[in-house]
């Protein structure tokens, strides 16, 4: 199966190039506050503290170009989350033992390293995470024979700042691309309806014509007249049908584009499948009403939609992690679309699967 990527905006994503600017350039006071409080007592140790310090900044710029980059994976994240975890704690006891008198380098780092834990972490998790550097920096104060109390202070006031500023960074890209996403969808919407519209003259036009057409030439006597008329008349409606017809590739990217835009880690994966236009649209239409339904009625964070073709079985499976205490009963809509499949001989499920929320959908391929 393979991914799907969406394309952003323009506009949003220039936002998201100045947001990460900023976000990068805070990530100076993590180089420049370990240089103005630490004397490394060697070459040899400066040299060492300079490399520390530079897996420190590659790991903030990776992890912060993730952050606001909404297709990055979950797990990619992570891993590089814990790859800056893993730098701040490799220099703790380097700022502990070579730190200017009556200073707290260790403080600083520690700070900064639990403030952008939020912009990948869930707040239950980051607050774990920061608990676990809070101690750490108390440790590195006791071995260091510093006051505990001020690297407490340094370490929850700056963890504090970093995640105002990156909260609302942040949510200030989200807005704009949600508001981009909005425009599009609109005008999406609009060209659909003109399709559907014209499609609908059209047939009305031109069907009523050709039908008139293929009934006098009957009453003429001229078959190949009637034969040509009948023809053109059946080439006219698969037509007009097919101009109708939502684009179903299309619609799987503006559902990740939506769902990117309101901060929702989602990912599209779409085999190639054989379906008629009917059956085409109540996919769609399925896609359609379940991004609705958790973007009005869950906290989701991550879902999957997944589209794929087995044994002459067309299947789809959305699934999201906002599961909620009334997530067992699905909403009007999708009983609505699931009469409709059972109609068109196909099935559609909803509920709550182990820790998630499901949306499967089945039917026969063409």
């Amino acid at each position: 199966m393979s991914p799907m990527r969406p394309t952003p905006p323009r506009r949003a994503e220039r936002a998201r190039l100045v947001v990460l600017a900023v976000l990068v350039t805070n990530v100076g006071w993590v180089v420049a506050l370990p240089l103005l409080l630490i004397r490394p007592p060697t070459p040899a140790a400066a040299v060492l503290l300079g490399a520390l310090l530079a897996l420190l900044v590659a790991a903030y710029v990776l992890l912060l170009r993730a952050a606001v980059t909404p297709w990055v994976p979950p797990r990619t994240r992570v891993g590089l989350l814990v790859a800056l975890v893993a730098a701040t704690v490799a220099l703790a006891p380097v700022c502990a033992r070579w730190a200017e008198p009556a200073q707290e380098p260790w403080a600083w780092l520690v700070g900064f390293a639990i403030g952008t834990a939020p912009l990948v972490l869930r707040w239950r998790a980051a607050a774990v995470l920061g608990a676990g550097l809070t101690a750490a920096a108390v440790l590195a104060a006791v071995l260091a024979g510093q006051s505990v109390a001020q690297t407490l202070v340094i370490t929850l006031g700056l963890a504090v700042v970093v995640i105002a500023m990156g909260q609302v960074a942040v949510w200030l890209l989200r807005l704009l691309v949600a508001a981009e996403a909005g425009r599009e969808a609109e005008a999406s919407l609009a060209v659909s309806q003109e399709r559907l519209r014209f499609a609908r003259d059209l047939h009305d036009l031109l069907g009523h014509r050709l039908g008139l057409i293929a009934l006098q030439a009957e009453v003429a006597g001229s078959e190949e007249i009637r034969d040509l008329a009948t023809t053109t008349l059946h080439e006219v409606r698969a037509a007009v049908h097919g101009y109708g017809t939502v684009d179903l590739a299309e619609q799987l990217r503006t559902a990740q584009l939506v769902l990117g835009s309101a901060g929702i880690e989602a990912q599209v994966t779409a085999d190639p499948v054989d379906l008629d236009p009917a059956a085409s649209q109540l996919v769609a239409a399925t896609v359609r009403e379940a991004v609705t339904n958790l973007l009005r009625h869950s906290e989701a964070r991550q879902v999957s939609i997944a589209l794929a073709e087995t044994a002459g079985t067309v299947t789809l499976v959305i699934m999201n992690d906002g599961v909620s205490p009334a997530a067992g009963s699905p909403g009007l809509g999708l009983a609505g679309l699931a009469e409709r499949a059972a109609q068109a001989g196909a099935r559609l499920r909803a509920g709550v699967v182990g820790d998630r929320f499901e949306v499967r959908l089945e039917l026969a391929a063409r």
